[in-house]
């Protein structure tokens, strides 16, 4: 199922839950545990996970899942595969006008090795952004994870990580995937939705003025729909399988 939603759709949901939510309290709580989270906390421990890096010597757990081998945290690297460096732009103002590449992270507070960088889709466009050898998953990789897990519901379930979603979100993480609700930053520089909805860029163009990109949302499935490529998204990188 395809949802068509705006970037600035996306803000209001997310605002609107929280300023009227009875349950404003227990979401402000889930975003402070997926702001700390750690990457112990999250990966499922039954699954085998492999390792890599990138041009930062960050390090990231991958897992096979179908034909793919997936990053199983969000990107999190400052420079292009080729050393050229990211803009950090913290200045709201500025976030949405540079015609860079560009990345934040979440509140402009210290990166966390789980939630990553919010990336603008310029950075996605250089196809450099992940390390050599692996790309930005595009709609068919996506269709392809969607398939293996039999379908989009059940393919948000077996995606999310429990220690973040709430009690009342069902989430097994059996494919290792560990996916976190960690929030986007709109064009106009805030920031919004953490602890609520897992965001990713496509690789797959939309149009001129907008990127597709993967989402996750509390109604427990995995949709997709395009948005303007000013926006901060997370990323993550994916390689097929020899």
């Amino acid at each position: 199922m395809k949802k068509v939603i705006s970037y600035t759709s996306i803000a209001l949901i997310g605002l609107s839950m929280l300023a009227c939510s009875p349950k404003k309290d227990k979401t402000e709580e889930i975003a402070n545990n997926v702001s700390h989270i750690t990457i112990d906390q999250v990966l499922n421990k039954m699954v085998k996970y492999n390792t890599t890096y990138d041009i930062d010597s960050n390090e990231y757990k991958t897992v096979a899942i179908g034909k793919y081998e997936w990053f199983a945290q969000n990107l999190r690297v400052t420079k292009l595969n080729d050393g050229t460096p990211i803009l950090n732009i913290t200045d709201n103002a500025t976030w949405g006008k540079t015609k860079e590449p560009a990345y934040a992270s979440y509140n402009n507070e210290k990166v966390n090795e789980v939630n990553g960088l919010l990336y603008n889709h310029k950075t996605v466009a250089t196809q450099k952004i992940c390390p050599e050898g692996w790309q930005v998953a595009n709609d068919s990789v996506w269709t392809n994870l969607i398939k293996t897990v039999k379908g989009e519901e059940k393919a948000a379930i077996a995606l999310k990580c429990s220690k973040v979603w709430g009690e009342e979100q069902e989430a097994t993480n059996e494919t290792g995937f560990s996916a976190v609700p960690a929030g986007f930053r709109e064009r106009d520089g805030k920031f919004h939705i953490m602890g609520q909805n897992a965001i990713w860029w496509s690789a797959t163009e939309h149009n001129e003025n907008n990127g597709m990109y993967y989402f996750i949302d509390k109604n427990s499935s995995l949709n997709h729909s395009h948005i303007e490529r000013t926006v901060g998204l997370n990323i993550r990188c994916v390689k097929e399988i020899k």
